[in-house]
Protein backbone atom coordinates (compact mmCIF):
# COMPACT_ATOMS: atom_id res chain seq x y z
CA UNK A 1 0.00 0.00 0.00
CA UNK A 2 2.92 2.76 1.47
CA UNK A 3 4.88 1.81 -2.40
CA UNK A 4 1.48 2.13 -4.18
CA UNK A 5 0.81 5.83 -2.73
CA UNK A 6 4.85 6.87 -3.54
CA UNK A 7 4.40 5.78 -6.82
CA UNK A 8 0.59 7.50 -7.21
CA UNK A 9 2.30 11.27 -5.59
CA UNK A 10 5.50 10.76 -8.20
CA UNK A 11 2.96 10.23 -10.83
CA UNK A 12 0.89 13.66 -10.00
CA UNK A 13 4.25 15.56 -9.11
CA UNK A 14 5.07 15.21 -12.90
CA UNK A 15 1.97 15.71 -14.59
CA UNK A 16 1.69 19.31 -12.49
CA UNK A 17 5.23 19.49 -13.63
CA UNK A 18 4.36 18.81 -17.31
CA UNK A 19 1.78 21.42 -17.10
CA UNK A 20 3.20 24.60 -15.17
CA UNK A 21 6.26 24.18 -18.12
CA UNK A 22 3.75 25.15 -21.27
CA UNK A 23 3.99 28.94 -21.30
CA UNK A 24 7.67 29.10 -20.35
CA UNK A 25 9.91 31.18 -22.45
CA UNK A 26 11.57 29.33 -25.72
CA UNK A 27 15.00 27.70 -24.91
CA UNK A 28 16.88 26.26 -27.48
CA UNK A 29 13.87 26.64 -30.41
CA UNK A 30 11.68 24.49 -28.08
CA UNK A 31 9.23 25.15 -25.11
CA UNK A 32 10.81 24.15 -21.79
CA UNK A 33 11.27 24.88 -18.65
CA UNK A 34 14.12 27.43 -17.40
CA UNK A 35 14.50 26.58 -13.92
CA UNK A 36 18.01 26.30 -12.78
CA UNK A 37 19.61 22.68 -11.92
CA UNK A 38 23.59 24.12 -11.77
CA UNK A 39 23.80 22.79 -8.31
CA UNK A 40 25.14 25.74 -5.82
CA UNK A 41 25.82 27.90 -8.65
CA UNK A 42 29.60 28.21 -9.06
CA UNK A 43 29.76 28.20 -12.66
CA UNK A 44 32.52 27.18 -14.76
CA UNK A 45 35.44 29.12 -16.52
CA UNK A 46 34.32 31.17 -19.56
CA UNK A 47 37.10 33.90 -20.29
CA UNK A 48 36.13 37.27 -20.80
CA UNK A 49 32.56 37.45 -22.31
CA UNK A 50 31.41 39.52 -25.25
CA UNK A 51 28.02 40.73 -26.41
CA UNK A 52 26.90 41.09 -30.10
CA UNK A 53 23.72 42.37 -31.17
CA UNK A 54 21.73 44.17 -33.47
CA UNK A 55 18.55 45.15 -32.29
CA UNK A 56 16.36 47.46 -34.48
CA UNK A 57 14.19 51.02 -33.01
CA UNK A 58 11.05 52.60 -34.10
CA UNK A 59 7.34 49.98 -34.95
CA UNK A 60 7.93 46.81 -33.89
CA UNK A 61 5.29 43.79 -33.89
CA UNK A 62 2.86 43.51 -31.10
CA UNK A 63 4.79 46.08 -29.38
CA UNK A 64 4.18 49.22 -31.15
CA UNK A 65 6.60 52.36 -31.25
CA UNK A 66 9.85 52.13 -29.70
CA UNK A 67 12.77 54.02 -28.54
CA UNK A 68 15.09 51.09 -27.93
CA UNK A 69 14.64 48.05 -29.73
CA UNK A 70 13.10 44.78 -28.05
CA UNK A 71 16.56 42.91 -28.24
CA UNK A 72 18.18 46.13 -27.08
CA UNK A 73 16.40 45.56 -23.36
CA UNK A 74 17.28 41.83 -23.39
CA UNK A 75 21.05 42.99 -23.75
CA UNK A 76 20.53 45.55 -21.04
CA UNK A 77 19.33 42.77 -18.97
CA UNK A 78 22.38 40.67 -19.29
CA UNK A 79 25.23 43.37 -18.98
CA UNK A 80 23.66 44.38 -15.29
CA UNK A 81 23.67 40.94 -14.69
CA UNK A 82 26.76 39.44 -16.11
CA UNK A 83 30.39 41.01 -16.59
CA UNK A 84 30.64 41.71 -20.28
CA UNK A 85 31.40 44.09 -22.55
CA UNK A 86 29.19 45.13 -25.83
CA UNK A 87 29.22 45.07 -29.22
CA UNK A 88 26.14 46.96 -31.42
CA UNK A 89 25.90 45.70 -35.06
CA UNK A 90 24.68 48.73 -36.20
CA UNK A 91 24.06 49.03 -40.49
CA UNK A 92 25.43 51.80 -42.34
CA UNK A 93 21.74 52.45 -44.01
CA UNK A 94 19.36 52.72 -41.03
CA UNK A 95 16.38 50.72 -41.45
CA UNK A 96 13.00 52.36 -41.69
CA UNK A 97 11.05 53.78 -38.19
CA UNK A 98 8.00 51.84 -39.63
CA UNK A 99 6.93 48.25 -39.64
CA UNK A 100 5.79 47.84 -43.29
CA UNK A 101 8.79 49.70 -44.46
CA UNK A 102 11.37 47.55 -42.78
CA UNK A 103 9.46 44.49 -43.57
CA UNK A 104 9.89 45.21 -47.48
CA UNK A 105 13.76 46.59 -47.40
CA UNK A 106 14.48 42.80 -45.13
CA UNK A 107 12.36 41.02 -47.12
CA UNK A 108 14.22 42.25 -49.96
CA UNK A 109 17.40 41.85 -48.59
CA UNK A 110 15.94 38.31 -47.87
CA UNK A 111 15.34 37.58 -51.61
CA UNK A 112 18.18 39.16 -53.06
CA UNK A 113 20.72 37.07 -50.13
CA UNK A 114 22.28 40.99 -49.53
CA UNK A 115 24.91 41.09 -47.26
CA UNK A 116 24.03 44.66 -45.45
CA UNK A 117 27.07 47.06 -44.92
CA UNK A 118 28.42 47.48 -40.97
CA UNK A 119 28.84 51.30 -40.21
CA UNK A 120 31.96 50.17 -37.65
CA UNK A 121 32.94 46.66 -37.25
CA UNK A 122 34.77 45.20 -33.92
CA UNK A 123 39.14 44.76 -34.27
CA UNK A 124 39.55 42.36 -31.18
CA UNK A 125 37.06 39.69 -30.68
CA UNK A 126 40.67 37.50 -30.30
CA UNK A 127 40.43 39.04 -26.81
CA UNK A 128 37.41 37.38 -25.74
CA UNK A 129 36.60 33.17 -25.00
CA UNK A 130 33.01 33.26 -25.07
CA UNK A 131 30.37 35.62 -27.43
CA UNK A 132 26.93 36.15 -26.55
CA UNK A 133 25.20 36.53 -30.16
CA UNK A 134 21.39 37.43 -30.49
CA UNK A 135 19.14 39.79 -31.91
CA UNK A 136 15.42 39.73 -33.51
CA UNK A 137 13.89 36.89 -35.64
CA UNK A 138 12.19 38.72 -38.78
CA UNK A 139 9.96 36.06 -40.55
CA UNK A 140 11.55 32.95 -39.05
CA UNK A 141 14.69 33.93 -39.38
CA UNK A 142 18.17 36.23 -38.28
CA UNK A 143 18.40 39.63 -40.13
CA UNK A 144 20.50 39.24 -43.11
CA UNK A 145 23.39 41.51 -41.61
CA UNK A 146 24.06 38.66 -39.30
CA UNK A 147 25.91 37.02 -42.10
CA UNK A 148 27.87 40.20 -43.26
CA UNK A 149 28.99 40.06 -39.41
CA UNK A 150 30.15 36.11 -39.55
CA UNK A 151 31.54 36.23 -43.17
CA UNK A 152 33.59 39.22 -41.52
CA UNK A 153 34.78 37.13 -38.51
CA UNK A 154 35.73 33.79 -39.35
CA UNK A 155 38.23 33.99 -35.44
CA UNK A 156 34.31 33.18 -34.22
CA UNK A 157 35.29 29.33 -35.40
CA UNK A 158 36.44 28.14 -31.97
CA UNK A 159 35.07 30.42 -29.43
CA UNK A 160 32.17 29.30 -27.03
CA UNK A 161 28.68 31.01 -28.59
CA UNK A 162 25.59 31.98 -26.63
CA UNK A 163 22.82 32.77 -29.38
CA UNK A 164 19.79 34.77 -27.31
CA UNK A 165 16.92 37.49 -29.16
CA UNK A 166 13.88 38.19 -29.10
CA UNK A 167 11.12 37.24 -31.57
CA UNK A 168 7.37 37.47 -32.30
CA UNK A 169 6.39 33.28 -31.46
CA UNK A 170 8.74 31.76 -33.86
CA UNK A 171 11.77 31.34 -31.25
CA UNK A 172 15.26 31.66 -32.02
CA UNK A 173 16.61 28.57 -32.84
CA UNK A 174 17.28 29.75 -36.60
CA UNK A 175 20.15 31.90 -34.62
CA UNK A 176 22.06 28.83 -33.25
CA UNK A 177 21.57 27.10 -37.22
CA UNK A 178 22.91 29.79 -38.34
CA UNK A 179 26.19 29.96 -36.31
CA UNK A 180 26.65 26.02 -36.52
CA UNK A 181 26.63 27.05 -40.52
CA UNK A 182 29.55 29.00 -40.42
CA UNK A 183 31.14 27.92 -37.39
CA UNK A 184 30.61 24.27 -37.25
CA UNK A 185 34.22 24.37 -34.46
CA UNK A 186 32.58 26.46 -31.89
CA UNK A 187 30.69 25.40 -28.83
CA UNK A 188 27.11 26.62 -28.59
CA UNK A 189 25.46 26.74 -25.39
CA UNK A 190 21.80 26.87 -24.20
CA UNK A 191 19.89 29.96 -25.84
CA UNK A 192 17.46 32.13 -24.81
CA UNK A 193 14.39 33.90 -27.04
CA UNK A 194 11.53 35.69 -25.23
CA UNK A 195 9.24 37.22 -27.42
CA UNK A 196 9.82 40.70 -27.88
CA UNK A 197 6.04 41.59 -26.69
CA UNK A 198 6.66 40.30 -23.04
CA UNK A 199 11.18 41.74 -23.32
CA UNK A 200 10.28 44.69 -20.83
CA UNK A 201 7.85 42.71 -18.13
CA UNK A 202 9.86 41.75 -15.18
CA UNK A 203 9.21 38.63 -15.20
CA UNK A 204 11.43 38.87 -18.57
CA UNK A 205 14.44 40.05 -17.14
CA UNK A 206 14.07 37.02 -13.90
CA UNK A 207 14.14 34.59 -17.19
CA UNK A 208 17.33 36.21 -17.93
CA UNK A 209 18.79 35.88 -14.61
CA UNK A 210 17.81 32.40 -14.13
CA UNK A 211 19.36 31.66 -17.79
CA UNK A 212 22.68 33.35 -17.17
CA UNK A 213 23.18 31.32 -13.79
CA UNK A 214 22.39 27.75 -15.54
CA UNK A 215 24.50 28.55 -17.69
CA UNK A 216 27.53 29.61 -14.80
CA UNK A 217 27.86 33.29 -16.40
CA UNK A 218 26.44 35.73 -14.06
CA UNK A 219 28.11 37.96 -11.95
CA UNK A 220 28.49 35.77 -8.72
CA UNK A 221 29.17 32.29 -10.72
CA UNK A 222 31.88 34.20 -12.77
CA UNK A 223 33.28 35.83 -9.60
CA UNK A 224 33.32 32.36 -7.19
CA UNK A 225 35.16 30.67 -10.05
CA UNK A 226 37.39 33.50 -10.39
CA UNK A 227 38.57 33.27 -6.67
CA UNK A 228 38.87 29.64 -6.78
CA UNK A 229 41.43 29.86 -9.45
CA UNK A 230 43.28 32.68 -7.76
CA UNK A 231 42.92 31.14 -4.15
CA UNK A 232 43.74 27.19 -5.05
CA UNK A 233 46.67 26.30 -3.18
CA UNK A 234 47.24 29.30 -1.27
CA UNK A 235 46.19 28.34 2.53
CA UNK A 236 44.30 31.44 2.74
CA UNK A 237 40.69 32.23 3.00
CA UNK A 238 39.07 34.42 0.70
CA UNK A 239 34.86 36.04 0.89
CA UNK A 240 33.24 35.83 -2.56
CA UNK A 241 34.35 39.66 -3.10
CA UNK A 242 37.53 38.55 -3.29
CA UNK A 243 38.61 40.19 0.15
CA UNK A 244 40.45 38.15 2.99
CA UNK A 245 38.29 36.73 5.66
CA UNK A 246 39.70 39.05 9.07
CA UNK A 247 37.64 36.69 10.95
CA UNK A 248 34.34 37.52 9.98
CA UNK A 249 31.22 35.58 9.62
CA UNK A 250 30.14 34.36 6.35
CA UNK A 251 30.85 32.62 2.79
CA UNK A 252 34.42 31.98 2.06
CA UNK A 253 36.72 29.63 -0.33
CA UNK A 254 39.81 28.26 0.92
CA UNK A 255 41.86 25.74 -1.60
CA UNK A 256 39.40 25.19 -4.19
CA UNK A 257 36.44 24.68 -1.15
CA UNK A 258 33.50 27.05 -0.50
CA UNK A 259 32.67 26.65 3.42
CA UNK A 260 30.66 28.98 5.92
CA UNK A 261 32.24 30.54 9.20
CA UNK A 262 29.76 31.46 12.06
Amino acid sequence: MKKLLTITLALCAFMVALACGSNDPEVDGMTGATEQTGGDGEGTTKGKMLVVYFSRAGENWQVGVVERGNTAIMVDYIKELADVDVFEIVPEVAYPQGYEDTKTVATAEFNNNARPAIKTDITNLADYQTIFIGGPIWWARPPMIFRTFFEAHPELDGKTIIPFGTHGGSGVGSYKTLIQEYFPNATILESLGISGESIRDAASKTTVESWLKKLGVDKQSTAIQSIRTRTANSGRKYALNGQPTNGLSGIYIQDNKKFFIR
